[in-house]
């Protein structure tokens, strides 16, 4: 088994791949909490080529994916955002949007490939996450040191969720 993570740009396959992704993860994310038809209309709305492709060549946001014996299986969005928790006030934060791996690839290994490749040009941050509390990757990332600082809601549909702050040791 071949596992690799690399950084991806919005062309016409990196966008496939992420979509392809995308559906898991907020299927997987919303399935016990919409009804199926709500559900299709917010992949719908929320799997937009042109807005995705846009927001992917936005020198603020970085694509890394992974892929095993060429497939892709996960996938970190990192952003600069203006927003940020409270307890990263006034501190160089960066943002991971998301992080997903397909649950049949879920592995320490593809974990650690993708946070690995995600930390090697992160490392002088400090990073924040927003889960859904029932995320599967929270233990993972408390291993990698984040630590729960505030309970949320998240967008667009309120689910009970986390946010996560991995503290940058040299700041």
């Amino acid at each position: 088994m071949n596992i690799i993570s690399k950084f991806a740009v919005g062309s016409d396959e990196v966008i496939d791949q992420l979509f392809s992704l995308r559906v898991h993860q907020l299927k997987v994310m919303y399935e016990d909490q919409l009804e199926v038809q709500a559900l299709e209309n917010y992949l719908k709305e929320e799997l937009d080529h042109r807005t995705t492709i846009n927001e992917l060549n936005d020198l603020s946001t970085q694509l890394i994916i992974t892929f095993i014996d060429n497939k892709a299986v996960g996938y970190i969005i990192l952003k600069n955002s203006y927003y940020q928790p409270e307890s990263l006030a006034d501190k160089k934060a960066i943002q991971i949007k998301s992080f997903f791996i397909l649950s049949e690839y879920d592995t320490i290994e593809t974990r650690q490939s993708l946070w690995q490749k995600c930390f090697s040009v992160t490392r002088s941050y400090n990073h924040w996450i927003e889960l859904p509390h029932k995320d599967p990757s929270i233990s993972f990332l408390e291993e990698c040191e984040f630590k729960i600082v505030e309970q949320s809601t998240m967008k667009p549909f309120g689910i009970s969720s986390h946010i996560m702050v991995r503290l940058n040791k040299q700041q």
